[in-house]
């Protein structure tokens, strides 16, 4: 269990993957949905790696605004807590920068301002879509909404990864010479 949650109406992320949102890709998204069978949790990639696509959260669920998907490849995730909707993942490899990993102690370095948030389970070595930017996108991606684990310290302003007391990767507040994955408009439930 983390130490505490935050709601994901008041979190805001920030994109720091490498290369802008594919306008064509907003015209032309993925018709069933960005966990779709046919181009997430797969082995092999159904769009470039790094792709990123915008979309427009109506505020119908969730907050208003827009919000980016990455397309990224799972590298090992952590064996006992499996990745799942609203993971956070941060870089799994030194030399593969599109690999991430929810394991603590498998990721590069934390705490850190490359990370996303996962959109389902996904299987080791496969492609699928993060969540890396915005607003949470709870009409395009339900599972989304909801609470997201942090240190029990957030409060309105900068946020980062951090590993928990649970061994997880999730939220907390970002202290000088971290990197920012985000924004926090007010602080956490405690």
């Amino acid at each position: 269990m983390a130490d505490s949650t935050i709601d994901s109406e008041l979190i805001l992320l920030r994109d720091n993957w490498p290369g802008d949102a594919d306008p064509g890709l907003a015209q032309d998204p993925p018709r069933d949905g960005f966990a779709g069978a046919d181009h997430h949790n797969v082995a092999t990639a159904a769009y470039q790696v790094g792709s990123k696509i915008q979309v427009y959260n109506k505020g119908t669920t969730g907050q208003p605004g827009f919000a980016t998907f990455v397309y990224l490849q799972v590298g090992i995730q952590d064996a006992e807590t499996v990745l799942a909707a609203k993971s956070i993942v941060v870089s799994d490899s030194a030399t593969v920068w599109y690999k991430v990993t929810n394991d603590p102690g498998d990721c590069i370095a934390l705490p850190t301002g490359l990370a996303a948030v996962a959109i389902s389970a996904i299987t080791n070595a496969y492609y699928g879509w993060f969540w890396c930017k915005g607003v949470c996108p709870e009409e395009a991606v339900s599972g989304l909404g909801g609470t997201y684990a942090t240190e029990g310290n957030v409060v309105a302003g900068d946020i980062t990864a951090h590993i928990l007391a649970a061994g997880v990767i999730g939220l907390g507040p970002r202290a000088a010479g971290e990197g920012c994955f985000g924004f926090a408009l007010a602080g956490d439930v405690t």
